[in-house]
C-alpha cells in the first residue's frame, strides 16, 4: 500500500511539474535603428516581412521606433501558426528607413518565447 501510494506520489508530482513547466515568455523582434554615426534615429519606419524561402509563414508588420530609436514587434501570432513538431524558428527581412528615400534591409531569425534583438544602421 505504502509502495502504490509512492507510485502515485511520484506520478503527480512529474504530472504538475510538467505543466508547470509551460513557456509563457513572449516573442519578440527588437530592432534598434541607428545612423552610420551611431546615433539614435527615432520616428523611423521599420517593417518585417517573414521569409517564405525559409519555411516561415506569411507575416509582415510594421511600426515606427520609439523615443530611443527600437521598434518592437511581438511575433506571437506567427508561432501560432506552426504545427506540434516544427522548429519555432522564424526569419524575417526587416526593411528601415527614416526621411530618406528608399529602405535599409537587413535579415533577422527569431525563436518562440525570446527577444531577437537586432541593430539596423541606416543608408544615407
Amino acid at each position: 500500500m505504502e509502495r502504490q501510494c509512492a507510485v502515485w506520489g511520484v506520478f503527480f508530482m512529474l504530472f504538475f511539474v510538467g505543466v508547470g513547466c509551460k513557456n509563457e515568455d513572449p516573442s519578440v523582434v527588437k530592432i534598434n535603428v541607428r545612423s552610420g554615426s551611431d546615433t539614435i534615429i527615432t520616428g523611423a519606419e521599420v517593417r518585417i516581412i517573414g521569409d517564405l524561402s525559409k519555411d516561415t509563414p506569411e507575416y509582415q508588420d510594421q511600426t515606427i521606433s520609439n523615443g530611443e530609436g527600437v521598434a518592437l514587434f511581438n511575433i506571437d501570432p506567427i508561432f501560432d501558426k506552426y504545427g506540434k513538431d516544427d522548429q519555432l524558428v522564424a526569419n524575417f527581412t526587416v526593411y528601415a528607413r527614416d526621411s530618406q528615400p528608399g529602405y535599409t534591409v537587413t535579415k533577422v531569425r527569431a525563436k518562440a518565447h525570446f527577444t531577437t534583438t537586432e541593430t539596423i544602421i541606416l543608408k544615407k
